[in-house]
């Protein structure tokens, strides 16, 4: 039940990205970087994996870049976070804007850079570097607050899974 569920916040934000989002400036950062550090911090490997590959693969399909990138940040944002996690507390109010700014930052980064490589001309480092501020700026702004709708989601679909499951154990018993 929390795979649907993180399937169905997955397909959203997708959807959300690419037609909502679509006239929107560049310095609008992609919303799968803070699930991705959402999972890193609340989901274990075997769980968070598979949903992080179909996001990846989804992204790098949509995107029109370079084949792959998505996948790797997102792969990267996840070991960085399970990482971090470890030496620092999961429940401190200042630790999960940060772990989704440095994700933001990171993403923005890695996508920024294989864009400069691939490129037939040169890109100005200044243009570049203005739009990735701009996005890990919007990522500290409005990162929490995608943080909270997920955690908010997740304890919605664990209450409902532990209801449906209490009321199936009543009906056993009688």
């Amino acid at each position: 039940m929390i795979t649907g569920y993180h399937l169905l916040v997955c397909l959203f934000l997708i959807i959300f990205q690419t037609t909502m989002m679509a006239g929107v400036p560049a310095y609008l950062y992609d919303l799968l970087g803070p699930f991705m550090v959402y999972l890193g911090v609340h989901r274990r490997p075997r769980e968070a994996i598979p949903i992080l590959a179909l996001a990846g693969l989804a992204m790098d399909g949509i995107s029109g870049g370079v084949f792959g990138v998505h996948l790797t940040a997102y792969l990267w944002i996840y070991v960085g976070v399970r990482w971090a996690i470890q030496f620092l507390h999961v429940g401190n109010v200042i630790l999960l804007p940060l772990l989704v700014t440095a994700g933001v930052a990171f993403e923005s980064l890695v996508v920024a850079f294989s864009a400069v490589v691939l490129a037939s001309s040169t890109w100005p480092v200044g243009s570049m570097l203005s739009v990735v501020s701009g996005q890990v700026l919007w990522g500290a702004l409005t990162g929490p607050f995608l943080m909270l709708f997920f955690i908010r989601g997740q304890r919605v679909v664990d209450r409902a899974r532990t209801s449906v499951l209490t009321e199936k154990d009543t009906l056993r018993t009688h």
